[in-house]
């Protein structure tokens, strides 16, 4: 229930004449104003009482009485008008006391008639057993999208003290940020957006990454379920375009604008297919792609020797998803999960139990939960799982076909820092028909690990080599994966397009191209290799090692034929900012410095600044003879070389270096 439909709730409830309501929420602050703007509506008074506090306002009383106490309290009551609200703070831990229960048991049949009803707040709302038919529990619900939307609006306006820089955030982009702050209270999504935007001068997935782990702790306390962190997304998978295309279509069903024109909430997908082909990281991926935190629950935790532990189990762990909902709930390999609940030989009852809470729980819960369900064979799946309206959809993914094969080699070597199109990827994918996406990761891996065994670089002579040694499954479970392609040819969505007639195009294209198309052979230094291939913070270190000493200048020339390496970027010292090493370097180039500057790979070595004084494009700073203990007032500029061994003497503040932007 919204906000709104509370307070309709609790507005009903007073003016029909309920005297006792327990009110369970963490957001004391936001709903004492809500409450109080409750009862300024309907024209009643609103009284406010805590152990710390007493009464406010306080009525007239005698003297030595404060209403600290909620047993004077209680007598005070009555001294109040007709049509009051009284609303209490943390009353529940006083409700131990049997003086205190009793008297509040006396003076309720008085309440109803003097018009007046008491609200007990705070995060421990349960009722004692004495007050069972007297009281009402009521869930306060955490705020909806237009509670965070103004949140959003506040923070990103920089109407809120210590917020973040002022940011443009575009409808959409504004949506997504909502979205990621849904299961948060007021006061935590102001935090954890300020925190989010901290570093940032600009709207990117890792603010919405950093606001949805914020949802982490919420589940720290069950060991039920595990939390994912947002570190894959849909460009990490390498082809199932249709798969991806549905699950961004999905993606859109969650706004605002989807709800005020009646659109459902999607359900979740059931992703079938072979192993190793992307069905785990589809579900990381999908995480990302709506912005919600990914929960991932093994069924098999559930379960307890206890009689009836295992279903409230399942209970606790439902009821969680819908506490930090929108999320996504991620069942994999569901098929061993429910092993057993159907009614065959190896049946089991309490498992048929956890299965039928499960569905129904399915089809009945109004939470934002996307379920993503993994499986590997269909045998041992109840049908009542696979009929239409538990899932929205039901995909089958493939052993990849050749363009597939393309995408997942060029991403696992983006990945690892390598440039596909230094490698004949063409070759490679045209040759390994039958592979899944985990065999392809899997030869990229093994060819890196024997050639850095041999002291060589990645080649594509050790991908064709790691190829070789790799039997894929398609060959040892051929009969079983034949038995599911063909279960699944007319039964589920392909997640991949039939691609043969472009394949057979491409192929002809390909091969005309490689005709044209000879390499020539040149002599290349290791350093020109590797920065050839994308290894830019292995070349920079080769490189200085070659030259034994290196100017930053000489280092700009000499890679600037592979990268960017001009910028607005400079390099200083942590301990003194205005101690410059150098200026005019891409945001690329000074970062990569200052990480094997601090990993110890290249060291800072002064230089007689004399000799420095004809160096090209230095810096036009006034120049420092030497490291200064002082901090220096103004910036200027600090004479050095890049070298591969340490100094003789190691000053720890030249191993210490920021990149950092110098304005004019």
């Amino acid at each position: 229930m919204s906000t709104s439909d509370i307070l309709e709730n609790l507005r009903s409830r007073i003016l029909s004449g309920y005297t006792l309501l327990f009110l369970k929420s963490w957001e004391e602050d936001r709903w004492e104003n809500e409450l109080a703007q409750l009862a300024l509506e309907m024209e009643w008074g609103l009284v406010t009482w805590s152990a710390t506090t007493g009464p406010q306002p306080p009525i007239s009383m005698d003297e030595g009485e404060t209403g600290h106490d909620p047993q004077n309290f209680f007598d005070q009551i009555a001294l109040y008008p007709p049509q009051h609200v009284f609303l209490m703070k943390d009353l529940a831990p006083h409700l131990e006391n049997p003086d205190v229960l009793r008297k509040l048991r006396d003076i309720i049949p008085d309440l109803a008639d003097q018009q007046k009803i008491l609200l007990c707040l705070g995060p421990d709302a349960d009722i004692p057993m004495a007050l069972q038919k007297e009281a009402v529990q009521i869930e306060l619900p955490l705020p909806g999208s237009e509670e965070l939307r103004e949140v959003v609006q506040n923070v990103f306006g920089h109407e809120e003290p210590n917020a973040a820089v002022p940011l443009e955030l575009k409808p959409d982009e504004e949506e997504r940020v909502v979205k990621s702050l849904l299961g948060l209270t007021v006061r935590e999504a102001r935090k954890a957006l300020t925190r989010a935007l901290y570093g940032h001068n600009s709207f990117n997935d890792e603010i919405i990454v950093s606001l949805v782990s914020e949802k982490k702790r919420m589940v720290q306390g069950s060991d039920l379920v595990e939390f994912y962190e947002l570190d894959e997304g849909v460009r990490d998978i390498g082809g199932l375009e249709m798969l991806k295309e549905w699950m961004t279509q999905r993606s859109e069903a969650f706004s605002s604008r989807a709800r005020e024109k009646g659109v459902p909430v999607p359900k979740g997908v059931l992703l079938l297919g072979v192993q190793g082909c992307g069905k785990s990281l589809t579900c990381r991926a999908t995480a990302r792609l709506l912005g919600f935190p990914l929960v991932r629950l093994d069924v098999s935790s559930l379960l307890s020797s206890d009689r009836g532990s295992s279903e409230k189990n399942m209970r606790d762990v439902l009821h969680l998803m819908e506490t930090i909902a929108p999320a996504v709930l991620w069942l994999d390999e569901i098929e061993k999960g429910f092993a057993g609940s159907d009614q065959s030989a190896d049946y089991d009852s309490t498992m048929s139990r956890l299965m039928g809470r499960f569905l129904t729980w399915m089809d009945e819960r109004h939470a934002p939960v996307f379920v993503v369900a993994t499986a590997n064979s269909v045998k041992s799946l109840p049908p009542e799982l696979l009929r239409r309206g538990r899932f929205d959809e039901l995909f089958f993914i493939d052993l990849p076909n050749y363009y597939e094969r393309k995408q997942i080699l060029e991403v696992h070597l983006v990945k690892r820092g390598w440039k596909p199109e230094k490698f004949d990827i063409n070759n490679l994918a045209e040759r390994t028909e039958g592979y899944s996406g985990a065999e392809l990761e899997q030869i990229i891996v093994s060819a890196m690990l024997d050639s850095y065994g041999k002291g060589q670089i990645l080649s594509q002579k050790a991908l064709d080599d790691a190829r070789e040694n790799t039997v894929p499954l398609s060959v040892t479970m051929e009969e079983k994966i034949f038995e599911l392609r063909e279960w699944a040819r007319t039964r589920c969505r392909p997640a991949t397009p039939d691609s043969r007639v472009m394949q057979m195009m491409d192929e002809e294209n390909r091969r005309d191209e490689e005709a044209a198309a000879e390499r020539a052979a040149a002599h290349r230094e290791e350093w020109q290799m590797l920065a050839e291939h994308g290894q830019y913070p292995a070349a920079f270190a080769e490189f200085v090692r070659l030259k034994k000493s290196v100017h930053y200048h000489e280092l700009e020339e000499a890679f600037a034929e592979y990268m960017t390496t001009a910028g607005d970027q400079g390099l200083a010292l942590r301990s003194d900012p205005n101690t410059v090493l150098w200026v005019g370097l891409s945001p690329d180039v000074a970062g990569t410095l200052v990480k094997l500057i601090a990993e110890k790979k290249l060291y800072v070595h002064e230089v007689d600044p004399d000799i420095a004084e004809s160096t090209p494009k230095k810096p036009k700073l006034p120049t420092v003879r030497g490291l200064s203990e002082e901090r220096l007032a103004r910036p200027c500029w600090l004479p050095t070389v890049l070298c591969a061994y340490a100094p003789e003497e190691v000053n720890p503040r030249l191993s210490r270096v920021a990149r950092m932007k110098l304005s004019n």
